[in-house]
């Protein structure tokens, strides 16, 4: 991980705003095949999740795929299921600090 935990948030909430910003200007223009803003927030979100390094599960991609758009950032469906230290532990993750937490300690090996 290239961040601290400020930097991963406030790079997390400025991936969010900018997804939620394109996606109301979509609604409101209709879906452009030349969309040039929208390969721009793809190359930012490249970006931040090559400078985050976390491995890709054959399942959801990495933890910040699944945290950005299977749980709408941690809106719904953030519960991940874990076993620590032999004991089966969920987790839920509501928000970028919640999984810049979840990644330190358990995907991010010393």
């Amino acid at each position: 991980m290239k961040f601290n935990k400020l930097q991963f948030i406030k790079y997390v909430e400025t991936y969010k705003k900018m997804l939620y910003k394109e996606t109301n200007i979509i609604d409101v223009l209709g879906n452009c095949i030349e969309w040039e803003p929208g390969n721009w927030i793809n190359n930012y979100y490249k970006l931040l999740s090559d400078m985050c390094e976390l491995k890709e599960n054959n399942t959801f991609g990495t933890s910040l795929d699944w945290f950005c758009y299977e749980t709408d950032f941690g809106t719904h469906d953030n519960m991940i299921d874990i076993i620590d230290n032999g004991k089966h532990k969920i987790i839920y993750i509501n928000n970028a600090e919640d999984l810049y937490n979840y990644i330190i300690k358990y995907e991010i090996k010393e």
